[in-house]
């Protein structure tokens, strides 16, 4: 898309779920105390700015759904004494709408109390089969890795992810991308999010010598170590052996790239060209950590993998050129949608809305102009729930195209499209939080029957406690064995388990 996605952050920095922590004077603790007519000046605001800027906020809920929402939020308002309980009672409202891309991010002194609060002292890693250990910190350091969490304070595995899933970003009902996103450290910050400063936790877990029950104090964020960098941002490309290669495409981000020295379209033909000139007949494709990025990169990958141009738009729609809120003390806030070298390419159509014209430079279509040279051999898609925004688009167009055997788990984005593009951080007056509004839908030129849903594996493996910092996983393994196989088409594949034999 054309700006750098929420989930795009997230999957770099676990401290992106809650936005990045500034640095921060010693002036003191700062204050986040609203007054009852702040914070529903805030709600009301935050309402009525997604009403008027998103192009479709029934794509994912029902009219009746969306309504009942507003209800229960207006009811809970008046007990709303500080940013932290706004934060809770209207993430999980504008969750209900089902974008991804739609973000809300702390103040800055929000920043500064969870920087200094303890937290959950265990990372985890959280799968459709449930959440297991990664590492413990404090008195929790010598749980074992891999042992599955049962409850938290009561509260069960399950729940606590139908919990997780409500206050994070997520496209339609897709529950992979909460999973990657609240892995590692991103549980014990969303936990701090919906409960607040805790002491302790009773955590019961079953682990390798049976039912484990403990309570675990709450640990400073330096007991953990410190965070890694970002990932280099450059397409990495792995020879296997003399015919198959590995192309690890991490971001679809120009930015990034620039930061490096780099444009994406030089980078990625340089890929391709090696790729023609070594006459490689087999290629790993990963988009396991690709949260999209700048539009059309996603484009320019799939055009390389495929020779004939894709309509893969249905339409490109905006709510209006220019969006316009009153809040209830009477301030005004507005945004125009489009750059001014874009205003040409859209058009008007019903009700105000604009639509963006199938014309170039991007249009509706997957390119205009030819591309080369193309790969035409056997391909092996690894995605999963960090796959999202361009890299979700990406894995759409080459399943819609039957263009290679998918491997890993649900892909993050949804399959129908999404809502991102330009947006508008509108900073709410009292409690001083940002909501980030995607201001254009992008429809798929194809229905998922699976609503609301990415594109399914054909051959699932999901991450694995025991390799999560191994590249050669058992979703890579998967893949290697999938093409030592005899097929032609992605159909003829076959996905048994004994076809893996790890490597080194």
């Amino acid at each position: 898309m054309l700006s750098i996605s929420w989930r795009s952050c997230a999957l770099l920095a676990a401290a992106c779920l809650i936005a990045a922590t500034p640095a921060f004077s010693d002036a003191g603790p700062a204050t986040t105390a609203l007054t009852p007519a702040g914070a529903r000046e805030d709600l009301e605001l935050a309402i009525a700015a997604v009403e008027a800027a998103m192009p479709n906020i029934y794509w994912h809920q029902s009219r009746r759904e969306w309504a009942a929402g507003k209800v229960d939020a207006r009811a809970r308002i008046g007990s709303v004494a500080d940013s932290e309980a706004l934060w809770r009672l209207l993430r999980p409202l504008l969750g209900r709408i089902g974008e991804g891309h739609l973000g809300v991010h702390l103040s800055d002194a929000m920043s500064q109390r969870y920087r200094d609060a303890p937290r959950f002292p265990l990372d985890l890693l959280w799968t459709e089969q449930g959440a297991f250990v990664l590492a413990g910190y404090g008195p929790a350091a010598d749980i074992a890795k891999g042992a599955r969490l049962v409850s938290i304070d009561g509260t069960s595995e399950a729940e606590l992810l139908r919990e997780m899933v409500a206050v994070t970003p997520h496209d339609g009902v897709i529950r992979t991308g909460t999973m990657r996103d609240i892995s590692g450290r991103g549980f014990a910050a969303m936990l701090y999010r919906q409960r607040g400063a805790q002491a302790s936790f009773h955590v019961v877990l079953d682990g390798p010598a049976g039912r484990i029950e403990r309570d675990l104090v709450a640990v400073p964020r330096l007991a953990r170590p410190p965070e890694s960098g970002d990932p280099p941002p450059l397409p990495k490309l792995e020879w296997l052996d003399e015919k198959t290669a590995y192309l690890n495409l991490p971001t679809f981000s120009n930015a990034r790239l620039r930061e490096v020295g780099a444009t994406f379209p030089e980078a990625i033909n340089q890929v391709f060209k090696e790729l023609a000139q070594r006459g490689a007949e087999d290629l790993i494709l990963d988009l396991r950590q690709n949260g999209g990025g700048s539009e059309p990169n996603e484009s320019v990958v799939f055009s390389y993998l495929v020779d004939k141009p894709l309509r893969k738009y249905a339409a490109v729609e905006a709510r209006s050129r220019h969006v316009a809120v009153t809040s209830l003390s009477g301030k005004r806030f507005e945004t125009d949608v489009f750059d001014a070298d874009d205003k040409d390419q859209q058009r008007p159509i019903h009700d105000g809305r604009w639509t963006r014209r199938n014309t170039p430079p991007h249009g509706l279509m997957s390119r205009w102009t030819s591309f080369s040279p193309v790969f035409k051999g056997r391909l092996v898609v690894l995605v999963g729930g960090s796959t999202f925004s361009g890299g979700a688009e990406l894995a759409s167009m080459l399943r819609h195209t039957n263009r290679g055997v998918f491997v890993g788990e649900e892909v993050g984005g949804a399959d129908e499209g999404n809502t991102s593009g330009y947006r508008w951080d509108l900073e709410l007056p009292n409690s001083r939080m940002k909501v980030s509004i995607p201001l254009l839908q992008f429809r798929m030129a194809w229905i998922d029957p699976l609503h609301g849903r990415g594109v399914q594996p054909d051959c699932p493996a999901p991450p694995e406690v025991m390799d999560t910092t191994e590249q050669r996983d058992h979703a890579w393994q998967l893949a290697r064995a999938l093409l030592r196989q005899r097929w032609r088409q992605p159909q003829e594949a076959t996905c048994e388990p004994h076809t893996v034999h790890a490597e080194s």
